[in-house]
């Protein structure tokens, strides 16, 4: 893996910091939290202003092509900012599972909405009962009938949903093995959701599909590859979202540097304290460590499907205790004072904690890791 950054990851990288630092901090968190859907429309008008919904986006469609490197890289300063804008379901896995889809031409139209801004999407996968990280199990089925299917089935936790109108749903066909993967209007009749907030601030909905019917063009890709397709996908969502949570360590740390540094008792800054010095060591350390299990996922992702999920799911073990300790910490550091809204860090602890629940948590990833250990 080159760890020197090409000229297009320069510049995503100087255009992040010029955009992000310019809209972040507890008051525009604290903002954005209220709003209809979590983020505000004006700034992912920025995201495509600056080519970072093309990114991943192929060249027929007007995209840049670029690699999962570049989008990891995008992702760590997203996390920096605490970026809650639908980045990850539309931009990573959307266009990745769009990329699959045996229509072509209605793929690359739908890929070019993505480039442009006017196209989000949410992945519909989750069911009660089902193990999160299982991508060949679907209780939703889709019955064929004439030159259309019938969906019925719920799914829940569909995160980013209340933003998106269009939604990727995994399901059965009857009468077939494996799980396929069909693209639904978010509005579609039959089609109703709940949404919600999660505890950093971002929207999921849970989603009954009752009898809707769908065109055959609907099926994005056929229960023959459906499940790999899907287990790819999350996949590269998981690198992202791991992307994010390094920079939301980074940033935590360097948040609880500068309050060590302020915060004073018995006249002396609170950093000059050995203990506090010793948190804050045990702080840096694991946001190194994280950022390492990171490039260990991105130099794992081409590999087979059992290499690159065990890969993949030590990283995630590895970043979310970094995450855990970073962010308990932090609030420890803070004397408690951390976990009020006015203060960044109460922020980076809760994204994180939601970070760490996504797609498996730690338990579930270290269970993955062990099979793949003695398989």
């Amino acid at each position: 893996m080159d760890f020197a950054k090409s000229d297009i990851q320069t510049m995503l990288l100087d255009s992040a910091e010029r955009l992000l630092s310019e809209t972040s901090g507890v008051e525009y968190w604290r903002e954005q939290r209220e709003s209809p859907n979590g983020f505000a429309a004006a700034r992912w008008a920025q995201f495509v202003e600056l080519g970072w919904l093309a990114l991943p986006v192929p060249e027929a469609a007007g995209g840049l092509d670029g690699s999962i490197e570049d989008v990891a890289l995008l992702n760590v300063a997203l996390g920096k900012a605490l970026a809650k804008e639908p980045y990850i379901s539309t931009v990573v896995l959307g266009s990745h599972v769009l990329k699959q889809a045996t229509n072509e031409g209605l793929a690359l139209e739908f890929l070019g909405e993505i480039a442009t801004g006017s196209l989000r999407v949410a992945l519909a996968h989750q069911e009660n009962g089902a193990h999160p990280l299982s991508v060949d199990v679907a209780g939703t089925i889709a019955r064929p009938s004439a030159d259309s299917y019938v969906l019925s089935g719920d799914k829940i936790m569909v995160l980013d949903a209340p933003s998106a109108s269009q939604l990727i749903v995994s399901a059965r066909i009857e009468g077939e093995d494996g799980v396929a993967l069909f693209l639904v209007s978010a509005d579609q009749e039959g089609v109703t959701s709940e949404g919600y907030s999660l505890i950093d601030g971002t929207r999921a909905s849970d989603i009954r599909f009752a009898d809707v019917v769908l065109p055959a063009d609907a099926l994005l890709v056929g229960t023959n590859h459906g499940a790999a397709v899907l287990g790819e996908a999350i996949d590269r969502m998981s690198i992202a979202l791991m992307g994010q949570a390094v920079g939301a360590m980074e940033a935590a740390n360097k948040v609880c540097g500068a309050y060590v540094q302020e915060r004073k008792q018995f006249g002396v800054a609170i950093g000059s304290f050995q203990a506090i010095q010793h948190i804050m060591a045990d702080m840096f350390v694991a946001a190194h460590q994280a950022r390492s299990m990171l490039y260990h996922a991105l130099a794992n992702v081409d590999l087979d499907p059992v290499a690159r999920s065990a890969a993949l799911s030590a990283a995630r073990i590895v970043i979310g205790e970094a995450g855990q300790l970073i962010s308990r910490n932090g609030i420890q550091v803070h004397g408690g004072y951390g976990l009020t809204d006015e203060y960044a860090i109460g922020h980076y602890f809760r994204r994180l904690m939601c970070i760490e629940k996504l797609f498996g948590d730690i338990t579930l990833h270290a269970e993955r890791f062990g099979d793949s250990l003695f398989a």
